[in-house]
């Protein structure tokens, strides 16, 4: 029994990707061991050569990676993310604010960087949609 072209294609294309995301969490995986074990800058190396490894196969692989399913789960996903931000980061930022001016707390710097941190997502995202919304 031979395999059709299609499912042949299909099959390099799992094959493919499970090496592209497998490279991206597995240089992670170790490079986050091996700063566990006072390795920061060989972790470091190992976690580049992991992203490198995904832009490589990505980039030079025959095979086309994604399709309009995978952009459409892609930007369903992403709205859902930044309504699930969106949903706790208002509130948030405004229950720091209040506690900040009604009370003497005052929150911790890792919070308030978090929450510019979403606001920098945000900037970037509004950006992004007027750049590709521009080019239309």
């Amino acid at each position: 029994m031979t395999d059709s072209p299609a499912t042949t294609r299909l099959s390099k294309r799992r094959t493919y990707r499970r090496l592209m995301y497998g490279s991206v969490l597995g240089g992670t995986a170790v490079s986050l061991l091996l700063r566990y074990f006072d390795y920061p800058l060989v972790g470091e190396a190992v976690y580049w050569v992991g992203l490198l490894a995904f832009f490589v196969i990505w980039k030079g692989s025959d095979v086309q990676l994604m399709d309009e399913r995978d952009w459409a789960l892609e930007r369903r996903a992403s709205l859902t993310a930044l309504q699930l931000v969106v949903a706790v980061a208002v509130p948030g930022a405004a229950a720091l604010r209040l506690l900040t001016w009604l009370t003497d707390y005052t929150a911790p710097p890792i919070v308030r960087g978090a929450f510019y941190g979403y606001i920098g997502l945000f900037i970037a995202f509004g950006l992004s949609y007027l750049w590709h919304r521009s080019r239309l």
